[in-house]
């Protein structure tokens, strides 16, 4: 083993007992899986509304399924024996959030591997050279804590892409699906994902071929990075190609760059449409259409609502990587998010990276993504705030099927925050106070408490 790969996870597992300490309890525990669980005085998320009425959510042991969602009662865990109950004390109750765009073979190894350029071309190079050090055991563990980081901040499914070109991140990540899926701490999809392309060598097709049977759940492609026009649309067509003979979905890093000549994404839109492949297919990045003319914006927007393509934008890594060949003005590099909701297009927000060759920064809070997403977007309106938080529990569950409903009859997979409302959630970024699976806490955290003066200061709430 590299021993500099030694010497990050011994630097990771500091990392991490440090990043955790002040959280307290965000590591998994589970309360009984004998009794029903009772959250009780819950604000209740819905969409698009302002005002969440006050319910009592009963969920049962045995079925891991809401049983019944009430008016609040000041009596109701009287009625029943043997319940677990929890207090929400007026907090927000919402689904769980869902990271739609992750690189888990590559997480943690930033302090080993910096980008100190800022550059995509450089992130490129780094990871190319740290990956032929990775081993199967490194990999569980740096993608295994980078999971439990996630899941204490409310994410419990994660779409991870895995770099066909290295074998052994493959391997490692379907194996570690299936170990977290067993220990009900998570839902993983992998995207077998050519970083180098697909036609810039002969045994990257093949490579993305082997990964289509070795357990991925999604083909991708990377376009902008192909050698021609031609071929990134031949590249493509051999991803929607390999997706359908193996009964994929299929998820593009798309026009990750400032040029606006990059337009791939049409094509994308285009086999979608012909294909019936609508909701199947999901577009990453797409920041070349940042600097698209407006008629061009508005054919491309149209295109993406009507082949039913699902955009995510990935803020806290475009911010930094895009507009670096720029002088001033400096383009903030990020999709037309505004114009691609405003349309009706679901669109997902991503962390996509963690302390990696790429982005130097991050802890896997989704929230951190969402924030950047609101400043950077102009998205400070109240209904924009409240449309991106509906990102989190509802867009970003799309690629998985469909987000987790608070209704009697479905799976309980919920989280119960401190504060009652997603613009407060936002502001603060706070974290859960519990994730909620079944009947059983995965996840707990326990409020930030500061003093000045002896005097109790609950930051950020008045």
């Amino acid at each position: 083993r590299d021993p500099r790969m030694a010497a990050t996870s011994l630097m990771v597992a500091g990392a991490a007992q440090r990043a955790l300490r002040p959280v307290r309890g965000a590591s998994a525990r589970r309360m009984s899986t004998f009794s029903d669980l009772l959250v009780k005085n819950a604000s209740v998320w819905l969409p698009e509304v302002a005002e969440y009425p006050k319910k009592d959510i009963l969920v049962s042991a045995k079925t891991g399924k809401i049983t019944r969602v009430t008016p609040a009662s000041p009596n109701e865990s009287k009625t029943i024996e043997g319940l677990q109950v929890i207090d929400a004390k007026g907090g927000l109750v919402s689904p769980t959030f869902a990271e739609p765009h992750l690189h888990l073979d590559a997480v943690l190894l930033g302090k080993e591997w910096p980008n100190n350029s800022g550059t995509l071309v450089e992130g490129i190079a780094n990871w190319k050279v740290a990956k032929e050090g990775i081993t199967i055991e490194d990999v569980h563990e740096r993608a295994r804590l980078a999971v439990k980081w996630m899941v204490a901040c409310g994410t419990t499914r994660v779409r991870t892409h895995a770099d066909t070109s290295c074998k052994t991140g493959v391997e490692a990540l379907v194996d570690l699906k299936q170990q977290i899926a067993s220990e009900n701490l998570a839902e993983i999809q992998i995207v077998g994902f050519p970083q180098d392309g697909i036609f810039t060598t002969p045994a990257h097709s093949e490579e993305l071929k082997w990964a289509a049977e070795a357990g991925i759940d999604c083909i991708g492609a990377i376009p902008h990075l192909e050698r021609t026009n031609e071929e990134a649309s031949s590249s493509l067509r051999f991803c929607f190609d390999l997706a359908e003979k193996y009964g994929k979905a299929v998820d593009i890093h798309c026009d990750e760059t400032d040029d606006p000549h990059s337009r791939h994404i049409e094509t994308v839109c285009a086999l979608t449409e012909d294909r019936s492949m609508g909701g199947q297919v999901v577009a990453g990045h797409c920041t070349a259409m940042h600097s698209y003319n407006g008629p061009a914006a508005n054919k491309v927007i149209t295109a993406i609502g009507r082949s039913g393509v699902q955009i995510v934008t990935n803020p806290l890594d475009s911010i930094v990587l895009q507009g670096r060949f720029d002088n001033y003005p400096k383009r903030r590099g990020l999709t037309r998010v505004p114009e691609l909701l405003e349309a009706g297009n679901f669109v997902g927000v991503g962390h996509d990276s963690v302390v990696d060759p790429w982005y130097p920064l991050g802890v896997g809070n989704i929230m951190d993504a969402a924030s950047m997403l609101v400043h950077v977007c102009h998205l400070t309106g109240k209904a924009e705030m409240r449309r991106v938080f509906q990102m989190l529990v509802s867009d970003n569950h799309q690629p998985f099927g469909g987000a987790p409903k608070l209704e009697e009859g479905h799976a309980a997979s919920f989280l119960i925050h401190s504060l009652d409302n997603p613009i407060d959630i936002l502001r603060t970024r706070r974290l859960p106070r519990y994730v909620i699976g079944g009947a059983n806490v995965i996840a707990s955290n326990e409020p930030p408490k500061s003093t000045v003066h002896n005097e109790a200061v609950d930051i950020g709430v008045f």
